[in-house]
């Protein structure tokens, strides 16, 4: 099946495109997304850990626009033509 991920900074930097499209085994789940990319990309882990940052695991994940908990990535089924983004959430504004 096949995935589209879509990255914000920084790891587009660590994967060197916003956005990628990938071919997973069928029952694949986020977890497997995850290792796939850890496979792939040497520089995703530590970039995904935080490294760097000054937070550990400052990214969230989305399927489809639905933020899904990091608890619920090794149980969350992929589907062909899923769109998963892994973005660091801004708030900004004035005080």
């Amino acid at each position: 099946m096949r995935i589209t991920i879509r990255f914000g900074e920084p790891l587009r930097r660590v994967i060197g495109r916003h956005r990628l499209q990938i071919e997973l085994q069928a029952g694949s789940t986020l977890a497997d997304l995850l290792s796939w990319l850890y496979d792939n990309y040497p520089k995703f882990a530590d970039s995904f850990a935080g490294e760097g940052l000054g937070h550990h695991y400052p990214y969230h994940l989305f399927q489809n626009h639905r933020h899904i908990l990091p608890e619920q990535w090794p149980h969350t089924a992929l589907a062909d033509g899923d769109v998963i983004h892994i973005i660091i959430p801004v708030l900004g504004g004035q005080a």
